[in-house]
Parts: structure tokens; sequence; C-alpha cells
């Protein structure tokens, strides 16, 4: 606590000096000059004096302390020209507003003399990957192109299955990620069970993730950060894009209005007029089901304040009806909303604020009749946040941010069978921080961030304080070593059936547990021998504290909803690893080789006889390779995975027990030790190919993506039938080969 106390009265002490620092300052914002979209990450750098800095996430930047004199200026940003002009400084700070043209040449002709990467952010932070949205949607893909499913070709991010989005990242379960959209939770990011993901394509702007270690400016779990920031709007032009597949049709629209722009999306499945089709020749298919998503902005910009408008609305919804038995069906309907109000300033050159109004919810209802007996679960998560972020350009060596977050939750859940209601929760709770961070150039070479949240949680009183750290330095202009740690608490927790993912649903952790912790501690370097090549090496080890998994022992018609009661609490873990992540980012032929050596275990001691046992996510091998080659209109793809089979619970023995009343016997499977044994391992090919053409006014890409090209069977999971001792455990398979034709389009 002393080195704490030291680094805040640093900061307090900075302040006042940086005022009599002589200089002035350069600021403005970076936008993309064909949408006049905001460019987060670009790097501005003055060559003479070695001044720089790098856009925050509305694309305002601020360098400060520039001497008098006239110097070089260099903006860039990944796949746009480079702005360059010679600017004269003397007394008065001067405004830069620039707009970034997109880059049509090989960008290993080009020489910025500034920091590479997703500039500032990556160089300074541990296990930070900022992606472009364009290579991840040509990706091959099961029906769309899916960010979720995307990323799992990433080192450290395992999928659960090939019908899942769900991410698991660095041995952490998909409760200890935290996804956003415009910097928004949504609690159940998925469509289908978990077969697509909530993400629209064409809708993404920015997409940043935070495997591990991430800064004081995210809070919540335990784990990962996913924060996707949807478009703004086309600030010059009315301009659409789409696309349609054998699956979902797709349709983008935006343009400007006002001293701003808007932008509105859709997508929908049409799944009914194929099932329909499929039963006019008399093949029974008792099955109705559709997703849509909606996403919507509209932002205006008034001097330096900027106000913007965000919305979110996803729902699925699913009938079945035994057409046998006509009193059992099912009626099942689930779905994200979200609403933002967002207003940003530019108070100062040196001073930028943003501050966000946000309420967001997920709702799902589950009816069904078996035999003509209804049974029924509902259960919601809203929250309603209040959210302010404040950007201090203290001096050339140290930026300070400063912000806060308080958020109200309500929590919904009831069950009831045969009409007679068992169970009807609802609880309030509050869940207030505020954090604190400096980015301090510590030398040339070296680059600091130090940051630390304390956070309130009103079940239980829980107050508590997280620190954060992150170190960056350069051993030469081509290698990089980077290191980061950091404490992290979750508050809630996700009930998860695991392949059902519409049951899912979240509950605060109440006084009668303690709430989970993280200590994770990451360390790597990054060589770049060129501005095609990057090569990245990571070692992490998380520390996990405090687990709670849901105890099936606990009898259905209970009515404890203390935590204690639910969850086998606890709980603690571990997970280690090491990643090697080469890319080549430039040229006709792009890609990267991805490959995790990782180990995670948990331990409870009211499971396996409290000893530790490996989750299923928990994979020793993980290999990925993706490559896309550019022949001009044509385009070929391919993603080639390889993974160690996930852990499963084998039985050790069969035994059969008398039933006292009937005398009849009852065949039981006996588990052997928790996760013991492994399925075969994993590996799947996958490719694409795609034209692009004119067609009237439009631009038009017909593509044809294989999943599984080799239609490999991968083991899912193992079914005992404990009715017949002679039976053999049945192993379900994954997907076989899945060909998916379509077109996306744009004007």
């Amino acid at each position: 606590m002393a080195i704490i106390r030291y680094w805040l009265v640093a900061l307090l002490v900075a302040m006042p000096v940086a005022a009599q620092t002589p200089g002035v300052t350069l600021s403005g914002f970076v936008t993309d000059a064909d949408n006049g979209e905001s460019l987060p990450l670009a790097s501005i750098v003055l060559t003479q004096v070695q001044l720089g800095a790098a856009s925050n996430s509305s694309g305002y930047y601020a360098v400060k302390e520039v001497p008098a004199g006239t110097y070089e200026v260099v903006i860039s940003y990944i796949g746009y020209k480079s702005w360059r002009d010679t600017l004269a400084f003397s007394d008065q700070d001067v405004r830069l507003d620039v707009a970034l043209q997109v880059e049509s040449v090989d960008l290993e002709e080009i020489v910025i003399q500034a920091e590479r990467r997703e500039e500032l952010e990556q160089a300074t932070q541990s296990s930070f990957i900022a992606l472009q949205v364009e290579p991840l949607q040509q990706m091959p893909a099961v029906g769309e192109a899916d960010l979720l499913r995307s990323l799992q070709l990433l080192p450290g991010i395992q999928s659960a299955s090939d019908v899942s989005s769900g991410l698991y990242v660095r041995g952490g379960g998909p409760d200890q990620t935290a996804i956003l959209l415009d910097h928004i939770p949504l609690y159940n990011p998925s469509h289908l069970f978990g077969f697509f993901s909530t993400f629209n394509p064409d809708a993404i702007k920015d997409v940043q993730l935070y495997k591990g270690a991430y800064p004081a400016a995210y809070g919540r779990t335990l784990g990962a950060v996913l924060d996707v920031s949807n478009r703004e709007g086309n600030r010059q032009r009315f301009s659409g894009r789409g696309g349609i597949s054998l699956i979902a049709s797709r349709l983008l629209a935006e343009g400007p209005v006002g001293q701003g722009s808007w932008m509105m999306a859709g997508r929908r499945t049409y799944l009914e007029p194929v099932l329909s089709a499929v039963r006019s020749f008399d093949i029974d298919i008792p099955l109705n089901y559709y997703f849509y998503d909606f996403n919507g902005k509209v932002n205006q910009r008034w001097g330096d304040d900027t106000f913007t408008v965000s919305t979110y609305w996803g729902q699925d919804d699913l009938q079945w009806e035994d057409t046998e038995d006509e009193t059992s069906s099912a009626d099942l309907r689930w779905g994200n909303r979200a609403l933002t109000a967002r207003w940003t300033r530019v108070f100062s050159p040196t001073l930028f604020g943003h501050f966000m109004a946000a309420g967001s919810s997920y709702e799902n209802t589950l009816l069904f009749s078996f035999f003509g007996t209804p049974f029924g679960i509902t259960n919601s998560i809203r929250d309603w946040s209040l959210k302010g972020d404040v950007d201090y350009f203290a001096n050339r060596n140290h930026t300070l941010t400063l912000g806060f977050l308080a958020t109200l939750f309500e929590f919904d859940y009831s069950q009831s069978f045969n009409r007679e209601e068992q169970v009807n929760l609802y609880q309030q709770s509050v869940l207030a921080s505020a954090y604190v961070q400096d980015e301090w150039q510590a030398g040339p070479l070296t680059r600091l961030r130090l940051g630390g949240r304390g956070t309130y949680f009103s079940v239980g009183d829980r107050l508590h304080f997280t620190p954060r750290l992150s170190l960056s330095h350069a051993l030469s202009d081509k290698i990089r070593i980077k290191a980061a740690a950091g404490m992290y608490r979750q508050y809630l927790q996700l009930i998860t059936t695991e392949v059902f993912s519409s049951g899912d649903f979240w509950v605060p952790l109440d006084d009668s547990v303690e709430p989970g912790r993280s200590y994770q501690g990451v360390i790597g370097t990054e060589w770049d021998p060129s501005r095609r090549y990057q090569l990245s090496v990571e070692a992490y080890y998380t520390d996990l504290a405090n687990l709670v998994v849901l105890d099936n022992a606990v009898a259905v018609d209970s009515e404890s909803t203390r935590s204690d009661d639910i969850f086998k609490s606890g709980g603690s873990g571990w997970a280690s690893g090491a990643e090697v992540f080469l890319q080549r980012r430039t040229g006709a032929l792009t890609g990267w080789i991805g490959y995790t050596l990782g180990w995670t275990r948990r331990t409870f001691s009211e499971l396996n006889r409290g000893r530790a046992f490996p989750p299923k996510y928990d994979r020793r091998h993980d290999l990925s390779f993706v490559v896309s080659y550019n022949l001009g209109k044509w385009r070929l793809g391919s993603n080639l995975v390889y993974a160690t089979g996930q852990a499963f619970t084998p039985a050790s023995a069969r035994y059969s027990l008398r039933e006292p009343t009937t005398g009849s016997l009852q065949d039981y499977v006996l588990a052997a030790e928790r996760n013991s044994a492994r399925l075969l391992p994993y590996h799947r090919l996958d490719a694409s190919a795609s034209r692009e053409f004119g067609l009237w006014a439009l631009d038009v890409e017909f593509y044809l993506q294989i999943f599984n090209l080799y239609s490999r069977r991968n083991e899912w999971f193992v079914q005992f039938n404990t009715n017949n001792p002679e039976t053999e455990p049945e192993v379900i398979k994954q997907l076989p080969i899945v060909p998916t034709l379509g077109f996306n389009f744009s004007f």
C-alpha cells in the first residue's frame, strides 16, 4: 500500500508541474476521409523532436510540450496512407484534424518513422490485439462470417465445439470474459444456441481484445475483455452494404445527417421457408426457428461536442411440437436489448472527456409441455449504467485517465410446474467502481502503465481495490519485451448448461460466498524484422480463488436462493501456458500461425474427492494456420486447426441396485476421476474462394466456403446408456462437411 500511496502522490504532483513546462500542444481528431469514421489508436509523430501520441477511442489525440520551431508531422494508421506535412509552432496551441485516405499499395513500401501496429496500445499492453474487421469477415465459416468464431483461431482462445461461438480464453470459462458492444455488456452474445454470435459483421468498426492482465479501465470479470465498437455512419455520402447466404440476409445503410451521420444494420435468418419447403416433400420437421438483430446509431458534432445514440436489438424464436403426441411442445424466446446515449467533449487541448448513460438487458422465456403438463422458466438481467472517462494529457511523459462506472442490476428468475409457481426471485444490486491510470513514458525506450480500480458491490457490502501494471521496453527498433500483472474480482456468476446457451442466466453472489478473485501475470516479447512480419511469444499464469460451480445435487423444488446453497463454493484453480503468434501482415499472401501450450486445473473440496482436475476446456496443444491469398478479383482462404481432445469423465465400472419396493434391478455407471480421459484430437480444414465484380451500380462478391473440407467427424462428448449394460458408450460427433454459398454487395 505504501507504493500505491507514493504513486498517487506523484500523479498529483505531476499536474501542476505540467502547467509550468514550456511548449505548446498539438491536438485534433483523426478520421477516415472516405466516410468520416473516427480512427482510434492512430499514430501521431513529430519526427525531428521524437514526440508522439496515439488517438483515443474517439480518434482524438494531443501531443504536449512541442517546442517552438518547424517540424514534420506524420499521422499514420494501419491500412491508410500516411499524412505528412511541415508545421510551424510558436507560442499558440495548434488544432489539426486530419482525414486519412485508404491505402491501396503494399505497406512494405511505406516508410513510417513512428510506433508500429495499433501503435501505442499494443506497444504498451501485453496480451492486447487490435483486429482489422475485413480479414475476420473473409475467413471460412459455417453459413455466416462470425466475429467470435474467427477469434477462436487466435492462440490462447478455444471453442467448446463446432456449434459454439463461446470464447474460452487462457483456461477461463465463458463467464470470465467480458463482451462489450459500444461499451455496454452483452450477457448472452449468441444466436441459435451458440451457433452464431450477435455481432453483425457489416456493422462492426473496431475490435479490441485483451486476453489477460487487462488495464484498469475495465472490470467485472476474472479473465479477458472483448471490446467491440459499431460503425458510426458515413459522414460524406449515403452508402450501404449487405449479403445473402444460405441461412440469413444482411443489410446496412448509412449516410450524413446534419453535422454528423447515421447507421442502421439488420440481419435475419429465413429458415422458415426452407423448413416449409422440406415439409412439402412429406418430410416431418416439427420445428420453426428464426433470429434477427438490429444495430442503429446516430451522432451529431457541434464544435468540440459530439452526441451519439446507439442501440442493439436481437431476438431468437423457436417453436417445436411433437406431431405424434400433440400434448408435447416447446416455445423458446431469448434476446438482448441495449440503448446508449454518449457525450464526448474536448474541454481543452489537453483535457478530453466521454460520458455515457446506458441500459442493457437479456431476457429469456422457456415454455415446455410434456404429455400435457406445462413447465416454464423465465429469467432476465437488466442493468442501468452511468459511465464517465476523462483523458488528461499532463505532459509529454504522462497521460492520466480517470473514470467511474455505476450500475444498477435487476435480476428476475421464476419457475413454474403444472401452472404452479415454484420459484419467484427478484433482486436488485449496485456495482460502483472508479479507476485511475497513468501512461508514463519512463524513458525513450520504456513505457509504464500504472492503474488501480476500486469497486463496491452492494450485495454483501463488498469493497475491493485491484491494482494493475504493464511495462514495455524496446531492446532495439525491432525487438520489444513486455510484461503485465493485475488483480481482478467478479461478482456475477453465470449458470450455464454449456450446450444449450439460451438457458444460461446470471446471478449475483451474495455474502454467503466470497466473490471470485484472480491474479494474472504475463511476460513476452515481440520481434518485427520488417513491416511484413511479426513474431510474438508470451507466457502467462493465472491464479484463481473463490470459484463456484453449480451444485447439480440441489433438489429441483428447493426454495433456497443463497449462493452457498446453489453452488459448490470455495474452489481454486490456475492456468498457465505459452503462446506463439507469427503473422505475415502485408502483401498478396497474408495470415498467421498460432500455437498454444497450456494447462488448466480446478479444485473443489466437494468434487473429485478434493483432487485437482482439468476442466473440459483444458487443452494441452492448440495449433492454427490461417492463410489468405489475394489474386486481384479472386481471393482464396484456408484455415487448418489441430487441438488436443477435450477432457471428459469416463466410466470406471457398471453396477446394479435392486429397488426395494419393486424388486427390479436398476443399472448405474460408476464414474472415474473427473475429466481423467481425453477425446480424440480435434482437427479440421476449412477453405474459401471469392470473386469480385461489378453488377449495375453494385460492387458484388460471390463466395464459396467449405467448413470441415475433409469431413472429419470430431468427437463432442460421450454418452452412457445405463438401461442396457451391454451397450457401448456412444460418442456424439460434431459437424461433417458444410458448404456455404452466398454473395456480398456494397453501393
